[in-house]
């Protein structure tokens, strides 16, 4: 049998430091999920460990962008990360960003749950992402709703950004009547200074902004999993 090759979660990384912590924690989940295997954690910017370092670490393996939409840093710095990899070890090959998938749906689902936030048609959901000046990365989410349904049995489901999409009180304005209450979830893998935004939004607007992150979840560490098994073709 084939020795599954080690994992390489690259994260884009933060001035922050809950940002690290929480991709160390999901890198935890992940080593839980996938026992034997090599799981390491690198960032594209800020704070090591670098692309390079984790590569002297892992030797080779899967690279796994700890990003949620097929923006910039996916598109172009993932691959600059992996040639710099394959500088120092390898071969390092990379899979898909996390997102647009729908076990991300699970991670908020389970986060709505885990709050005691009652899964009833009269409470509709905001995923609150951080955005990006690609706004068809941000769209890539609500193209996952489309496509995929929304877990559980809460009321709408609707997407809101900080930047490159509809604005809190825009989507808040859009649904109208259609729920008694909103709440809302961080639709980021880690806290950090883009969630502090967020909870200040979403506290201006009377919305409620569940604890955590969409990292803090068994979902995410599947996704992570699942990606490295299931490289692009």
């Amino acid at each position: 049998m084939t020795e599954a090759p080690d994992i390489v979660l690259l994260a884009h990384g933060s001035p922050d430091p809950r940002h690290a912590s929480g991709v160390e924690a999901l890198a935890r989940r992940v080593r839980a999920a996938a026992p034997g295997r090599g799981v390491h954690t690198a960032y594209l910017d800020h704070h090591g460990p670098t692309p390079a370092d984790a590569a002297e670490q892992a030797g080779h393996g899967v690279v796994v962008p700890v990003l949620l939409t097929p923006a910039y840093h996916a598109r172009v710095d993932v691959p600059a990360a992996v040639d710099a990899m394959n500088a120092v070890g390898g071969p390092f090959t990379a899979s898909a960003a996390l997102g647009p998938h729908p076990l991300l749906l699970r991670a908020a689902a389970a986060l709505l749950s885990r709050a005691g936030v009652p899964a009833q048609p009269s409470t509709a959901v905001v995923l609150y992402a951080a955005g990006s000046s690609d706004s068809a990365a941000v769209a890539s989410v609500g193209e996952t709703l489309e496509a995929h349904g929304t877990p559980g049995e809460w009321g709408p489901w609707r997407v809101a950004a900080l930047d490159g999409g509809s604005t809190l009180p825009d989507v808040l304005a859009g649904l109208g009547g259609q729920a008694e209450e909103v709440v809302a979830v961080a639709f980021m893998v880690a806290e950090g200074v883009l969630r502090d935004r967020m909870a200040e939004h979403c506290g201006a607007a009377g919305v409620r902004l569940v604890p955590g992150a969409l990292g803090d979840t068994e979902a995410a560490a599947a996704l992570v999993v699942e990606r490295a098994d299931n490289l692009p073709r």
